[in-house]
């Protein structure tokens, strides 16, 4: 898993000099931030990272709608409380919950990579805005720029995808209907069982 490693970080004219070296980095699972004025401006990550959080953003979407909201918990100790609907959400947590943004379910968006270069200050100023762009190498989606906010935010979530696994539900993988049985089944469990299978 790409979010997993170290980030290097680069400077935008290095990064625009060696542009096709740093994607041949990232697609082998390296993510790199570029910094433009010496601030964070953008990550660039594997294209298949990217889709595999968009489907855990959609399986976190479905545990939305049997109330569950896993971004509100502090630590992975407070999600067997939150699954099981042991502790509630208040209304100003999930004001402020709507109002982020996740800008990996935008609209797909291309380019060549060696377009690139051409316009790679512009390019920057839409990522730090939230929008998405997919480099393509060789007719292949191959790496995704991602804002450094929408960057912070996926890892951020890691553990809880991690916790979620251990437990017996794949976020990547599950489908709704799979989702609903898994919570169900969890708030059969005695608590204490439940616990020794999250290592909590």
């Amino acid at each position: 898993m790409t979010l997993r490693r170290d980030i290097q970080a680069l400077g935008m004219r290095e990064a625009r000099e060696k542009w096709r070296s740093i994607v041949t980095h990232v697609i082998d699972g390296q993510p790199i931030l570029i910094l433009r004025d010496l601030q964070p401006s953008a990550v660039m990550l594997r294209f298949d990272e990217v889709q595999r959080w968009r489907r855990i953003e959609e399986s976190l979407s479905a545990l939305h709608g049997l109330e569950i909201y896993p971004e509100l918990a502090r630590s992975t100790a407070e999600l067997a409380a939150l699954v099981r609907g042991h502790e509630r959400a208040s209304v100003a947590a999930l004001r402020g919950l709507a109002r982020q943004s996740r800008d990996i379910l935008g609209a797909l968006r291309t380019m060549a990579v060696s377009d690139v270069p051409r316009g790679f200050a512009g390019l920057l100023d839409e990522i730090e805005s939230g929008r998405l762009m997919t480099i393509v190498v060789k007719k292949q989606l191959a790496v995704t720029l991602v804002s450094p906010r929408e960057y912070d935010r996926l890892r951020s979530l890691t553990l809880a995808a991690t916790w979620f696994r251990t437990a017996g539900l794949d976020l990547e993988t599950a489908e709704p209907d799979q989702i609903s049985a898994w919570v169900r089944d969890f708030r059969e469990r005695p608590a204490a069982a439940a616990s020794e299978a999250t290592g909590a």
